[in-house]
Order: C-alpha cells, then sequence, then structure tokens
C-alpha cells in the first residue's frame, strides 16, 4: 500500500472541476426549453390577444357612405345630401369637410349661395341636422333637405345639376377609437390614427367663434 502525503492528495477543488463541464451543459439543457417554452407561451399569448381584438374590431365595424337623392321613398321631390352607417358597429362622426367644385365650404347657407344664387338678404329655407353625432347600424343622418316648391324652384333646379359636383369628406371613429377618412371620390375608407386637422369644418349652421380642431 502506498502512503500519500498531504502534498500528494488531490486538490478537492481540481476535483469539481472535474464535474463543472457536465454541471453546465445540465444548467443549460434546463434553462433552455423553459426559456423556449417561455417565449412560446407569450407569443401564444400575444397571438389569441390580437385575434380577440381583430374579432372585437370585426364585430364593431362602422363604415360610412355618402349619397344624394332628388325624391324620397314617398315620391316627394326633395333633394338631399346623407351620409349612412353600413357598417355592423357605431360610427361616431367626428368630422365632416363639403367641398363643391373642390373649393371647402362652411355651411349649408354658403354653399346654397355659391352653388345655386340663392340671396343672403332672402335666404332659402332648407332643413338640415347635426352631423357630428353617432350613427348606429344602417342609421343615416340628412346634413342638407330642400323640398321642392314654387317659392324655392329656381334653387331647387340649379341645385338637382350642381349637387353631383359636390364631394364629402368625413372622419369617423369606432367605440375602440380606431378612426378612418371616408373621401367620396375615393372607393374605401382609409384607416388614419387621428382626425385631420386642416379641414375647413362644415358645420350645420355658421359659427361666429373659431372651432378648434377635431380631436379622437
Amino acid at each position: 500500500m502506498t502512503d500519500l502525503t498531504p502534498d500528494s492528495r488531490p486538490d478537492p477543488a481540481q476535483r469539481w472541476l472535474k464535474f463543472l463541464p457536465a454541471m453546465m451543459i445540465g444548467h443549460v439543457l434546463i434553462t433552455v426549453p423553459t426559456f423556449v417554452i417561455s417565449i412560446a407561451l407569450a407569443y401564444a399569448t400575444f397571438v389569441q390577444a390580437e385575434a380577440t381584438r381583430k374579432i372585437q374590431q370585426s364585430e364593431t365595424w362602422p363604415y360610412i357612405s355618402y349619397g344624394t337623392s332628388d325624391v324620397t321613398d314617398e315620391g316627394i321631390e326633395e333633394i338631399s345630401f346623407q351620409l349612412g352607417n353600413d357598417g355592423v358597429g357605431p360610427a361616431r362622426l367626428k368630422l365632416l369637410e363639403f367641398l363643391y367644385d373642390g373649393r371647402p365650404m362652411e355651411s349649408p347657407r354658403k354653399f346654397l349661395q355659391a352653388c345655386c344664387g340663392d340671396s343672403p338678404a332672402s335666404p332659402t329655407p332648407f332643413m338640415s341636422s347635426n352631423f357630428e353625432t353617432v350613427l348606429r347600424p344602417g342609421e343615416n343622418v340628412g346634413f342638407i333637405r330642400l323640398v321642392k316648391s314654387p317659392a324655392n324652384s329656381a334653387v331647387w333646379d340649379r341645385l338637382e345639376i350642381e349637387r353631383w359636383r359636390v364631394a364629402i369628406r368625413t372622419c369617423y371613429c369606432s367605440i375602440f377609437d380606431d378612426c378612418w377618412v371616408m373621401d367620396s371620390r375615393k372607393a374605401d375608407p382609409q384607416a388614419v390614427k387621428a382626425c385631420p386637422a386642416d379641414w375647413v369644418r362644415f358645420e350645420e349652421r355658421p359659427s361666429p367663434f373659431a372651432r378648434p380642431p377635431a380631436r379622437n
């Protein structure tokens, strides 16, 4: 039997160093799968949340359209300009720009004067509605309505022609604050982050005070 002197005995630290690579490999084998599983769970949660959001958006998606007509369903000669919600969710109408021959109009009264020779001294009566409102699915709002009568026939006949030179832009939002701009000269609305601040706001009645830019 060979006796080991204290100087010839193996150093405990050296013995641990022999096992260090194996311990590191084992740690990696445990850590990497755990990390991969965590990433997979986070991604699955994100995908599920995004899918839920898209489902909610599709179930509350508004779609604003513009139209004009010269007769009611009852056969009454009435020129109207209308916005309608053809989507499946409510639409919050935030802003409207009314363009006649490419020029923005401030109000229905200004439009009738510009298009149809309506006299400021003896203005033609017309009907209008507040168009900065909330439209339910299938609901319409007529922001200019003029029923033909002997007293306004000249203005009415002129409006019947000039209404085709009108273009409408409106900004509207869903209940989730997703917003779009509808331009009657384009096929589909365009998604926007915020309603434009540089439009000339079309108002039901001309305001003597400057209105602030539209906000979401």
